[in-house]
């Protein structure tokens, strides 16, 4: 199974108008740009997730708040694609400790 896996620590937002993107999120380690999330006019074909040969992982404009707060909220974080079948994540590198938004 070949994959690409792809930690960043640092990202760039941009929320498009006349754009064939209606948002998209670069992502960068080190000031290098590493990978892209972009974001679909909900109800639209969702192109497959690409790499180009950064990961591209792709979701419909809905889903932009959601992954604004992981980004915002959690880390570290890295982009994961399956090159064979094209599933890709935005996920958490490490184990998250449970309720540590809650205070003790």
């Amino acid at each position: 199974m070949a994959t690409i896996q792809t930690d960043f620590d640092s990202y760039k937002i941009w929320y498009n108008s006349g754009h064939p993107y209606e948002a998209h999120i670069y992502v960068y380690k080190a000031g290098k740009y590493v990978g892209r999330i972009v974001f679909f006019k909900d109800g639209a074909a969702i192109p497959p997730n690409a790499s180009y040969p950064e990961p591209s992982i792709h979701y419909p404009l809905s889903r932009f708040n959601d992954v604004v707060n992981i980004l915002r909220q959690e880390k570290p974080l890295y982009l994961f694609l399956n090159l064979d079948n094209k599933i890709g994540h935005l996920a958490t590198s490490e184990l998250e400790p449970a309720g540590e938004e809650e205070g003790v």
